[in-house]
Formats: C-alpha cells, structure tokens, sequence
C-alpha cells in the first residue's frame, strides 16, 4: 500500500468522516480548519445555524455508516443533537489529533510534478504562516454553503434593511414587521414560518414553481391538524413514529427504485391529486398537493418529483393553508425603496393563473430577507501548473467533477472536492462517506478511475442537466439510491441480497427499508458488519409499519419485481437504444450517475 500526504481543507461532516478514512487506510493526512471547532453549519456554536433548524433526514440516515446514533430510536435531530453526534465521531476515532484548528489555506499551488504546496497562518500562534509542501493530495471540504450569494440587483434597490439567510437566528427582531422572504428551500420553509408567528405580513417569493414533500408522510396523511414541526419537538409524539412513517422510506428504499420511472412518478401524481381534492385531507397537504401537481405538469409528469429540487419541509405549507404567510410565484419583481411589485405572478397561494391572465400585486415591507443561496470560493486554490487538454482553468462546476468529486485531470486523485453530491433525499454526509472512502483506496493504489473518465464524466453531465430540470441552478445535485450503487460498485462493498427463505426480516428490510449507509459495512473493503446489526437489530419489521402502506403493497413492490424479472431482462439487449431516448422505460436506479443494468443484475436479486 502507498502511503500519501493528505490535507483535508474544513472540519465539517465531510472534512470529518476524510479524515477519519484517510487515516484508516494509513494515510498520513492532517485537517486545516479556520474555526475552532468542529461540524460547520452543525457546529456546537449556537450561531452556527438558525435556531429551530431539524434535519430533514432521520438520525439513522444522518448517520455515518459505522458509527451508529447514539439513540436506539428513529427521530429527526436537532442541530445540536447532530453536533453532538459529530462531537462524538471526532473523540471515537481520536480526529482532534489531527486537526489544525483556528487556521487558514491562504494558498493551495499546484506544483509541476503533481504535488500541492499549501501555505497556512495560524490564528492560535499570533498569525504566525506554515508551508507544508510535497502533498500528495489536496481534499477540499469545505462545503458549498460558505460564501453568501451576492444581494441581486434588483432587490439592491430596496431602501430598507436587506439580509441574508446565514445571518438569521431567529425571528425576535421580526415582530410588527412587514418581510419578504426570497426563495423556497428548507432554509426559507423554515425562516419564512418562524418570522410570521411574529411579523406583521410574512410574504414568500419563488421565482419557480417548486416541489414540497412532509417529513412524516403517513402521519400527515391520516391524521387531521398534524403538525410537523410539533411533532419534531414532542418527545411523546416522535418516539410513536415507527420506520414506515419516515419520508426516507418511500423514497430511497430498494423496492421503490427499483420501479420504473414512470411508475414512481404515477405514484406521486396520484398522491398529490389525492391531497389535493380530497376534503378529508389536512389543509396543508391540501395546499402542498396543488402545488407539486401544478408544478410537474407537462413534459415533467413522469419526472414527477424527480425533476428538481424537493423542499422536505412542509411547515410552509401549514403556514400557507392557515393564512400566516402568502407565496408570491413569478419570475419578476420590482422593488422601490420600501416595496416591491411582482409583475407576472404565475401564482398567489395556491390559486394558479393562465400563462395569458398573470396577474399584479404590490406589497409594502420593511425588511427582505434573502434565501438565495450560496456560491463557491475556489480562489485559493491555484491549478495553473495543470490545465485541462484544452488549455484553459478548470472548471469549478460539479458537474465537470467525476461522481461531483473527481475533476478528470486529476485523476490521479491529487485533488478531490468531497461535499458537493448532494442528495435529492439523503444527506450530504453520506455521500462525502462513499467518496472518502474510494479517495482513500485511490491514493492506495486499490482503486482507480476509469480510464475514460472525461468522456464518462460529461456523458453523467448531460444525464444530470437534462433530468434535473426544474433546478438548473443546482448542479450539486445527485439521487442517493443510484448515486450510492455506483460508488459501493467502485469501492467494491455492494451488499448481497439475503435469502428470503434464511433470513426473512433481513429480506424485508433489504427492499422496503431506507437505503441506510450501513448496508454498505456488510463486506468489501472496510467492512464492519457489526455495525450494520447494531443498527437493523434496532428496528424490527413487526411494528415498523413499513408493510401497511397499500401503495407500496399493491403497486411498488409488484411493478419494482416485474421491472427487475421481466422488464429489464427484455430491454436489456437493446439499453444501447432506449438508454439514449427515454427514461421512462427504466429502473429510477439504473437513470443517473452512470449505475447503468449490468448483465449480472440481470440474474440475482440485487437492485
């Protein structure tokens, strides 16, 4: 085994579980980490994030795959509950060791032969400078949510107070107020509903039409005035929430991705018109069904929620259907300084207009809070020694990163960006998890990339652009399910399927539970299959109401078998044709990030 010098740029999540590889593959690798602590946006740090920030995916998912939660249950975590859990990880693998706290990368150059010589200063030492040279590889993790985006200029001419969403902790200094929130991600779902307990007028903009999904699906289904964000803060009400109850069930489980494409979109479709037609429904699911049905019309209904970004927060939605926030759509805003017009609004509430009847509406406000996002910072960062074979800079897109990790020129893997796969459902700690590990067998000499890894790169490109359609902006954006088979192929840990006839609980889980991280410990390099039981032994099948859906029962798990035994296998000699015309026809995992059908799924009970 070669042994490399590693530095790791950022001790969040990402930064964490590199290091924590690195090392265990006998690298000598250090960490440089500009705070004095650790987990980034999950940092112990009480502004390190807003104050009622809740996962969206459960701690059992959020998890590392061989160090399991602490607690025995499943729930949505805290920010400080997940802090914590990183805190933990950092101490059982002895990380702080290795890290160099309170210091910057003022300069990361990349030398002729291929290594980095990487100049530092130390806040800890009176800003005293550090060069380490000859390091063999470079990983950056320092995530893609550093650098505020830029106020837009047509918000700039607002008069009145402009702030950006990572300056947000709560909404004490909302009250009597009349705000503007600008966007609908998770972030803005949340910011948006905290503010319009206190404000004056709580609006919401979307340039877009957008996709919301609730955290408990079942529950919110069948159990009238549910409220999510109770939920998440009630012990009583949580700890009653069983497997099957979790968003992540039905939408990263094997069974379900083994489906075809338009199968798991009908799915939803029906869903939502369900949701939204139904009196019986609660008034947010309501709400939040005419908007993902509006919003997946046309040439997108069998990409369904696939299409874009999915927003896993519906406490917007019970603000909207209770009158505490309106949502403005439309592509348009003026604002003077202390209003703003929509000009063509596409929608208000969940009243959709006519591409031909858009309508005006002016509001008065006193603050704007932008939820805008963030952009990357690569200027410390000097590749002039190594152009690509046209010549010119890198590009600094994920996209034009193997796996959003790999840049093509580099695939020596003297340079990695691991943090910037992030997961239409799932957690970005998860995949920085798959991608540490393959770095580390790489820098080993175990693994390598594929030879045609520019061409496989672009070809994964074009795949990404043209599904993802409804967020072009989103280039991190990757599909757990498939994005996970691809590199557990890579890595070499794909689990075998159980034997229904030896192991039925396992059998069950295998296909109907999430596609935890720990199934990826049951063998291959790495392997822990303690902590794959640790985990399971938790959560039995009796009482995990993961077999009581009758959507799953009577459509998800026969069509995603059909698809597997009989679909596949007669499509499989012509996939060079339809692989290049449709998705439609295919397995939701066999679409993205190059985890195309290989002959031998053909035979075993692998997805």
């Amino acid at each position: 085994m070669a042994k490399k010098k590693v530095v790791i740029v950022g001790a969040g999540p990402s930064g964490l579980v590199s290091l924590k590889e690195m090392l265990e593959a006998g690298h000598e690798a250090v960490l440089v980490e500009k705070s004095h602590v650790i987990g980034g946006v999950f940092s112990t740090l009480a502004d390190s994030a807003y104050d009622s920030l809740y996962l969206t995916i459960s701690n059992v998912f959020m998890a590392y795959s061989d160090f399991p939660p602490p607690e025995s249950y499943i729930k949505y975590s805290k920010k400080e509950e997940y802090a914590q859990y990183l805190e933990l990880y950092a101490a059982h693998f002895g990380l702080k060791d290795h890290i160099k706290f309170e210091t910057t990368v003022e300069k990361a150059t990349l030398q002729p032969d291929g290594t980095w010589t990487i100049a530092l200063t130390s806040k800890k030492s009176g800003a005293a400078t550090e060069t380490l040279d000859a390091v063999d590889s470079l990983v950056v993790c320092t995530g893609s949510n550093q650098t505020p985006k830029k106020t837009p200029a047509n918000i700039a001419k607002f008069g009145r107070e402009i702030m950006h969403s990572v300056d947000f902790q709560n909404a004490a200094d909302f009250k009597g107020k009349r705000a503007l929130i600008v966007g609908v991600g998770e972030s803005a779902a949340d910011i948006a509903s905290e503010i319009s307990t206190v404000a004056a007028r709580t609006t919401v903009w979307s340039r877009r039409p957008f996709l919301v999904a609730p955290r408990y699906i079942q529950i919110a289904m069948t159990t009238p005035g549910f409220d999510e964000f109770e939920c998440m803060g009630d012990d009583k009400l949580w700890s009653a929430c069983k497997v099957g109850d979790f968003l992540e069930t039905g939408t990263t489980s094997r069974v379900a991705n083994a489906a075809p494409q338009w199968l798991y979109a009908s799915i939803r479709q029906m869903a939502w018109r369900l949701w939204a037609n139904d009196p019986a429904m609660t008034p947010s699911l309501r709400v939040l069904g005419k908007h993902c049905k509006y919003t997946t019309r046309g040439e997108n209904f069998f990409r369904g929620d696939q299409a874009g970004w999915v927003t896993k927060n519906s406490r917007l939605m019970q603000m909207l259907a209770s009158g505490a926030v309106e949502i403005v759509i439309g592509k348009t805003a003026d604002f003077s300084a202390d209003a703003v017009t929509f000009t063509d609004v596409e929608a208000h509430d969940s009243t959709f207009f006519a591409e031909n009847n858009r309508q005006t509406l002016t509001r008065d406000l006193d603050i704007v809070v932008c939820c805008t996002g963030y952009t990357n910072d690569f200027s410390w960062i000097d590749v002039s020694a190594k152009n690509d074979a046209d010549g010119a800079a890198l590009d600094w897109c994920p996209r034009t990163w193997y796996k959003h990790c790999w840049p093509p020129a580099f695939a020596e893997g003297n340079l990695a960006f691991i943090g910037w796969a992030r997961p239409h459902q799932g957690g970005i700690p998860q995949t920085s998890e798959l991608c540490a590990r393959f770095h580390a067998l790489l820098l080993s000499g175990d693994r390598a990339l594929p030879k045609n890894v520019a061409a496989l790169t672009k070809l994964e490109a074009d795949t990404e652009n043209d599904f993802y359609r409804l967020s072009p902006g989103l280039t991190s954006l990757v599909d757990w399910p498939s994005y996970a088979q691809a590199l557990v192929r890579m890595i070499g840990c794909e689990p075998r399927t159980p034997w229904a006839i030896f192991q039925p609980a396992t059998w069950v889980k295998y296909w109907v539970y999430p596609l935890w991280p720990c199934w990826f410990r049951l063998r291959g390099p790495g392997a822990k299959p303690a902590q794959f039981h640790a985990v399971m032994n938790r959560f039995p099948v009796i009482g995990s109401k993961v077999l009581v859906d009758p959507i799953t029962l009577a459509l998800a798990m026969p069509w995603g078998f059909a698809q597997k035994f009989i679909v596949n296998p007669a499509l499989f000699p012509f996939k060079w044709l339809f692989s290049r015309t449709s998705f439609v026809a295919k397995s939701k995992i066999n679409i993205l990030h190059g985890n195309h059908l290989r002959i031998r799924d053909l035979f075993n009970w692998s997805v």
